[in-house]
């Protein structure tokens, strides 16, 4: 096994593409492709999860990176153990961070962007999940960093947290609706309509609140249809099939035009439906303190 294949392994890895890695290296993406390939049957297991438009570490590729990372960070060091300098150069550290799908958070890569140029050799490790596999992610240290629903975090002081982004629900409505022109609208408005849901597994808080809401105004919510995300259910929306609800942090400002709906707030309430940042207090690695310092910062 060659330590520069452990480099590539672990570039592809860190940037989720086998292009954005080839031209990080300066390598062609063939070669780079079939060095992972020779990596895999030499290691006798699958390391990504190949999709047409998307790249996933298998449970054994995650497992490997970390080591892969160790191996690489010990290289370093014997590399420039008689080096003549002050202060060794800092190790190439990963931070394994989960985060919401669906959501617009422009906040948080502009963060990690921030935080690099004070770590230039920090990677991070980036993977999608729902609400609740966040959390549980934390907990089993699958991920060092989360950035999930206030609401998830409430019942347990095990985590250390902040409010990262304001977020509200919100409810999507098709242009040609007698609703469509309301600045703002409650669940009992919508006794009488019919409505998109998330499937249950996507998000279990946005699903059971909305259907509690309904029941608290003393009404069913009536749903036409389940959909596995935000996109196949604005395209519903799109179609006149019913309303979805959303969230706020869901919406760059393009949703309206793409999608040639209308979006309108819902009436507040008490729930906290913040977007916040997170870690583990048993997480004692300075680096993720001083990573979560940084989210705090406007």
């Amino acid at each position: 096994m060659k330590l520069s294949t452990l480099t590539y392994f672990r570039e592809v890895a860190t940037e989720g593409s086998f292009t954005k890695a080839a031209q990080k290296i300066y390598i062609s993406q063939p070669t780079l492709s079939r060095r992972i390939q020779e990596l895999e049957k030499e290691v006798g297991t699958k390391l990504f999860i190949r999709r047409t438009h998307s790249l996933e570490l298998t449970a054994a590729g995650e497992q490997f990176l970390i080591k892969a990372n160790d191996i690489l960070n010990q290289v370093d060091q014997l590399t420039h153990m008689f080096d003549e300098q002050l202060e060794p150069n800092e190790p190439t550290r990963l931070i394994k961070i989960g985060y919401l799908s669906n959501f617009n958070l422009k906040k948080m890569y502009q963060v990690m962007a921030q935080f690099k140029e004070r770590h230039p050799n920090i990677k991070f490790l980036l993977k999608q999940d729902n609400p609740m596999n966040l959390v549980d992610g934390l907990a089993a240290e699958e991920y060092d960093f989360v950035f999930d629903l206030a609401t998830y975090f409430q019942q347990t002081a095990a985590y250390e947290t902040t409010t990262f982004q304001n977020n509200h629900l919100q409810v999507a409505i098709p242009l040609n609706h007698p609703l469509s022109d309301q600045k703002q609208l409650s669940f009992s408005d919508m006794s009488q309509e019919t409505f998109i849901l998330l499937e249950r597994q996507q998000s279990p808080i946005i699903v059971d609140y909305v259907v509690s809401q309904f029941i608290k105004h003393g009404f069913n919510v009536k749903a036409a249809t389940y959909v596995k995300n935000l996109d196949e259910g604005l395209a519903n929306v799109s179609l006149g099939e019913g309303l979805a609800f959303l969230y706020s942090g869901m919406d760059d400002g393009t949703l309206e035009e793409k999608y040639a709906i209308k979006i309108v707030d819902l009436e507040s309430d008490d729930s906290n439906q913040n977007i916040v940042a997170a870690f583990n207090h048993k997480n004692t690695n300075p680096i993720i303190r001083e990573f979560f310092e940084i989210t705090k910062e406007p």
